[in-house]
């Protein structure tokens, strides 16, 4: 084994330093409301599985939220946002497809109407 990189007397180079310890945050910040959560959720349910019901849901509980958000400054205010878009949206888009099978229901009929016989 050479030692050809160490000057006579010295010893071998130090060690690296150990990492410091991990320590959390003292404070982590500010929290996301709840109802911006149960908004946002609703919102979900409301595009998929209850409809009318959701939609309705996540309009009430983002508006609560965004209004809980301003004035406890937590977190969330952007799903409260997207809570209400995202309600709001689904209940038009099921308003503007109940308003078109009506009309389609009333002109089969109406065309039903013509046919001898019935």
């Amino acid at each position: 084994m050479s030692m050809a990189w160490q000057q006579p007397g010295w010893g071998p180079p130090p060690a690296p330093p150990a990492p410091a310890p991990f320590r959390s945050p003292t404070h982590p910040g500010p929290r996301t409301d709840a109802l911006a959560i149960w908004a946002i959720a609703s919102a979900a349910a409301g595009t998929t599985i209850l409809v009318g019901l959701g939609s309705i849901a996540a309009i009430v509980l983002g508006l609560i939220a965004l209004s809980r958000i301003r004035r406890s400054g937590d977190d969330g205010r952007l799903l409260a946002v997207w809570a209400v878009i995202l309600g709001a949206v689904t209940l038009v888009a099921l308003i503007a497809a109940t308003v078109a099978g009506i009309a389609m229901i009333v002109t089969v009929v109406g065309g039903l109407q013509g046919l001898p016989g019935v």
